[in-house]
């Protein structure tokens, strides 16, 4: 082909991929158990954003929902459908959300603007410092957007059995950087005596993926290893290693494992627990949609998800409280 033909064609090429039209907009928001829900996300057709305001309430409550501002609804706008994914179901099926009001709500020491729904899913005690969610909620225009299911396997089968296996090296490694991460502390347990207790896998989500990346599994784990108490002032709450993290598995490559560890106490002071919503294809990736959660804070979050990587692109402040005395370790 002559060099002007190429050029041509290449010319032509670049321009068909910058007229490719955007994906349609979406928001997505936290239902909560109370019917009450938290936008914290949307995408644009092109890129993420975080158009709702946070935890901070400085922000003046609208009166009605034709006083939310504009731009808080995201590129979507304040028209669209809001459709409730509810968790748990035998499938996710998408039903009706009809948004009623603004309102403020407490999540764990701070405040929050949320929106007022039609969905109850049952009480909840205003005296906890956060409500159990129920779901993912989405506003997009009808039928642009279906969320996937994440499923939770489960830590008695082979699967599991066989995860753990795929993450002990790993484990150990987190562990020992973990254990000597403190300078005025010294874990009772050495590297070798610790290796003799097992990896007790708490959860364990996983997900097929396949794109132009390829076809991978993705799964997130949540693992401890438990030590007996050894000093008495620990009133027989002893210490465990709580690991954490993501692993992509490919058909004939090494997996990629991303996990960290968090030595603590049997309270899992400052451990995060994940709460997986769902599964988005957008723009020819994939992300999961999930929470975390402690015992003092909870945030609310998106990942791009490759064979090669896991990636966080959201991650947004449901709530918080500040960090008590420093306790060992």
């Amino acid at each position: 082909m002559p060099w002007r033909a190429l050029v041509l064609s290449a010319v032509t090429l670049g321009m068909a991929a910058a007229a490719a039209p955007p994906d349609p907009p979406f928001t997505l928001g936290v239902l909560r158990r109370d019917g009450l829900l938290l936008p914290f996300a949307a995408f644009n057709g092109k890129r993420w954003e975080t158009p709702w305001p946070g935890s901070d309430l400085s922000v003046p409550l609208p009166i009605s929902i034709d006083d939310v501002p504009r731009k808080w609804w995201g590129a979507v706008g304040p028209g669209a459908p809001w459709t409730a994914w509810i968790l748990g179901e035998a499938t996710l099926t998408p039903r009706p959300l009809v948004v009623r009001k603004p309102e403020q709500t407490h999540v764990f020491c701070g405040g929050r603007l949320a929106l007022a729904t039609d969905y109850r899913g049952g009480a909840v005690d205003p005296r906890e410092p956060t409500a159990p969610k129920h779901g993912l909620a989405i506003a997009a225009a009808p039928g642009t957007v279906t969320l996937e299911p994440i499923v939770e396997v489960s830590v008695l089968s082979a699967d599991a059995r066989q995860i753990v296996e795929t993450i002990r090296t790993e484990f150990d490694e987190q562990e020992t950087r973990a254990a000597n991460h403190f300078t005025q502390w010294q874990h009772p347990y050495s590297d070798a005596e610790r290796k003799q207790y097992p990896i007790q896998l708490e959860a364990f989500y996983r997900a097929q993926e396949a794109n132009a990346h390829g076809t991978w599994h993705t799964s997130y784990v949540e693992a401890v290893r438990r030590f007996p108490a050894v000093d008495p002032a620990d009133e027989n709450c002893g210490l465990i290693t709580f690991v954490r993290g993501w692993v992509t598995q490919q058909a004939g490559k090494k997996p990629v494992i991303n996990i960290g560890a968090r030595v603590t106490y049997c309270d899992r002071d400052n451990v995060s627990f994940m709460l997986p919503f769902g599964r988005l294809a957008v723009g020819g990736e994939i992300y999961w949609v999930y929470q975390t959660s402690s015992w003092r804070d909870e945030f609310y979050s998106v990942a791009r998800v490759r064979p090669d990587e896991v990636r966080p692109v959201v991650a947004v402040v449901g709530g918080s409280c500040p960090k008590g005395p420093f306790r060992r370790p």
